[in-house]
């Protein structure tokens, strides 16, 4: 380091507002422009629901549009987002800054898309339980749907804990060294599953849906429960044994110098986060 100080906790804080941001009313925004798509209108959009004018006749599509336009849009989406990054993240270089907000915003989309089907194949909750509900005409759907969604849901949310472990390693120089492994650890995720929870819990507090009384407590721990996935991966990388990938994966160090514009800019998309999409916008 040369006597030089240490900036990579405030970077790694500024590219997690930013993966939060561009995940969770990301989320959100599928969900209204799919409404939108065919045909609604959004009366309310925030950080944690959006509430459509349901002028739509339901019945009158067919059980894969209505399946999109009643609530799976938006998980769907995020976890086809989710596997492209992935991807990107496995084939291509790129600069150590573009790296971690990459791997940060992977790490939050595999949440809302497989953590959402996790919740609606097991639970019947989330989004999915809103989709059942427009498909009670047609139980035998209902319960496949459960069921693969059940499997997509827990078999991508093991695979993210390993891929978010697999993905620390190209920015740890000496695999040996526990410090540099906690260092990482903490920093690439486990900050992301502090904030991510934190923030969810916030929205969710101050957000229309939990003040009219649609969301119980225990549901807001259970829809914020899905950043789960950043915790294993720090447990993976900082204190379980884990085997290291076989080739050589320090490609890249967690970004020192400060980059103010990261840190400024994760910093104003979530106040804008919290206080305007928070309460939520509410539409004529």
């Amino acid at each position: 380091m040369n006597g030089k100080k240490d900036f990579s906790l405030l970077n790694c804080i500024g590219s997690s507002l930013l993966a939060i941001f561009f995940t969770v009313p990301v989320h959100e925004l599928f969900h209204a422009l799919t409404s939108l798509a065919y045909g609604d209108k959004v009366v309310i959009y925030s950080a944690t629901a959006v509430l459509p004018a349901d002028i739509i006749n339901y019945e009158a599509l067919s059980p894969l549009n209505r399946i999109m336009v009643t609530g799976g849009s938006a998980s769907i989406l995020n976890a086809i987002i989710a596997v492209i990054l992935a991807i990107i993240l496995l084939k291509c270089s790129m600069g150590s800054a573009l790296r971690l907000f990459l791997t940060q915003l992977m790490g939050a989309h595999l949440c809302q898309g497989f953590g959402y089907f996790l919740i609606g194949g097991f639970f019947g909750a989330g989004d999915w339980s809103n989709v059942f509900s427009y498909l009670a005409d047609l139980p035998g759907l209902v319960s496949t749907l459960r069921i693969v969604l059940s499997i997509l849901g827990s078999t991508g949310i093991v695979v993210s804990f390993f891929l978010l472990n697999h993905m620390s390693y190209y920015f740890i120089e000496d695999p040996t060294d526990k410090k540099v492994k906690k260092s990482v650890a903490f920093k690439l995720h486990l900050l992301v599953f502090i904030l991510g929870m934190a923030i969810g819990v916030l929205n969710t507090l101050i957000g229309p849906h939990y003040k009219s009384g649609g969301l119980s407590i225990g549901s807001m721990i259970l829809f914020n429960f899905m950043w789960i996935p950043f915790f294993w991966g720090f447990m993976f990388t900082g204190v379980m044994k884990v085997n290291q990938p076989k080739e050589s994966r320090f490609l890249y160090a967690l970004p020192k110098k400060p980059n103010f514009v990261l840190i400024a800019v994760g910093i104003i998309l979530m106040a804008i986060d919290i206080f305007v999409f928070g309460p939520g916008i509410q539409f004529n």
